[in-house]
């Protein structure tokens, strides 16, 4: 059984090319390897954190930690130095690369592989402590999801737990991995004519952006066979309008999160999705999030949560013993969304629940409100949250719309208690690292 990560790339070809950045510089696995080696050589086993502004850097600096038997700390390059400090005081970090490494210090003894943040939509981030047999599970099956293709787009930021799933995949993986250092919804659509790469993995709000200008038809994304939406809820106006401009490209929505990897749920979207009509209802699409995927148990609680788990090592709060007393119990990550399974046991999100709105004595889904919005041919993004007069929403528009306008639109799609008493019309909306609104910074 693996339980170091080095020992994912070990044994493959030399001349593999396993990451590229921009589609011009190149990591391959020799180079990788020899470059972590050198490095590793002069690494005490501590807990290191990597500040690096670069992907390959990044990607030799954490297979060196691991060949250190360290536990690697990512760091987004963009986030704050007040919160970069916050977050090596938590976690121990006693190695900070890039940065000297002559005098080491003393090696810690625990199994923590990788030390990763969650994404703070509901709070303050939270490190997961993951072990090293976690973080290795099934890593013959991840390999062989991208059998049989040449190469993958991950337009993921580094440094966060998405950018942490690329490197995983350029280790593992028979495809070429390509990461981008701009993330624009423009430059990806650009990068994905120019890579001509059969699979790709975007986050909803980056494919929503690309959707709303037309991004994805500006450029000919006609190499593309498979698109890859997770880590945040997915409107399903943007899934038509991709299946309409990308006939013949397979959307695929995926579900999961940092503290219940590698649990995961996905779903294959058969046919295009068509907006309901009639009033107080929208299409029964919307939330609907698949099936588990081979060695993932789901079930939901009497409260309405939705549990995964699967047969790896869990994983832990580093630091909060309440939260993980909350969040890990009888082997079941606890996903702090509400959800349902239907008669063919498939998963159905209905709303984090954190962003319930409660008005008038009811519960209101915010999701449900903003993937009614989300039809709107205007609206580019849509954020529900409660205010003192009940739904409030936040709307980025890609011209203007009169007020009413978005009220009749809201009337003819969600019940009176649903539709938004109040609007606001902003240009952008607060997003954490990997583009998941943080709505708590809208109701503030």
């Amino acid at each position: 059984m693996t339980t170091n990560p080095a020992e994912l790339v070990s044994g493959r070809s030399g001349d593999h090319v396993a990451l590229v950045v921009d589609g011009e510089r190149e990591l391959r696995v020799a180079d990788w390897t020899a470059r972590s080696e050198e490095l590793a050589a002069r690494l005490a086993p501590a807990r290191t954190a990597l500040r690096h502004d670069g992907w390959i850097e990044h990607a030799v600096a954490a297979l060196a930690v691991h060949l250190a038997g360290g536990t690697v700390l990512g760091l987004p390059p963009a986030l704050p130095e007040a919160a970069v400090r916050a977050r090596l005081a938590e976690c121990e970090a006693t190695q900070v690369l890039p940065g000297p490494v002559g005098d080491q210090p003393a090696a810690r003894d625990d199994d923590v592989a990788e030390i990763l943040y969650t994404s703070g939509t509901t709070g303050r981030p939270k490190a997961v402590a993951v072990p090293a047999a976690n973080l290795t599970y099934g890593h013959e099956g991840r390999g062989k999801l991208f059998t049989g293709v040449s190469g993958v787009l991950a337009a993921v930021p580094l440094g966060t737990n998405a950018g942490h799933s690329a490197l995983m995949t350029a280790m593992t993986a028979p495809a070429t991995t390509h990461v981008l250092t701009d993330l624009g919804p423009e430059n990806v659509a650009r990068m994905l004519e120019k890579l001509r790469v059969p699979m790709a993995i975007v986050p909803p709000s980056t494919a929503t952006r690309m959707v709303a200008y037309g991004w994805h038809e500006r450029y000919d994304l006609s190499g593309l066979r498979a698109l890859m939406l997770g880590s945040a809820p997915v409107p399903m106006a943007t899934v038509a309008r991709l299946m309409e401009a990308l006939p013949g490209v397979r959307i695929v929505i995926g579900y999961g999160s940092t503290e219940s990897a590698p649990a995961f749920v996905h779903r294959p979207v058969e046919t295009p999705p068509t907006e309901a009509s009639t009033e107080a209802s929208i299409e029964v699409d919307e939330g609907l999030l698949g099936r588990p995927s081979a060695g993932t148990d789901v079930r939901i609680t009497e409260a309405g949560e939705i549990c995964l788990r699967s047969a790896a090592p869990p994983r832990r709060y580093l630091t909060d013993a309440a939260a993980n007393e909350r969040t890990f119990r009888d082997g079941w990550t606890h996903m702090g969304d509400l959800g349902e399974l239907d008669g063919e046991g498939r998963l159905r999100l209905l709303d984090r629940a954190a962003d319930v709105i409660v008005s008038g004595g009811r519960r209101i889904s915010s999701l449900r409100v903003e993937h009614a919005l989300h039809w709107h041919p205007e609206v580019v993004e849509a954020a529900a949250y409660g205010g003192p007069e009940g739904v409030t929403a936040a709307v980025v528009l890609r011209s203007p719309v009169a007020e009413d306008d978005l009220r009749a639109f809201a009337a003819d799609r969600l019940d009176p208690a649903e539709r938004p008493t109040r609007y606001v019309v902003t240009d952008t909306l607060p997003r954490g690292p990997i583009g998941k609104t943080l709505k708590r910074l809208l109701a503030g």
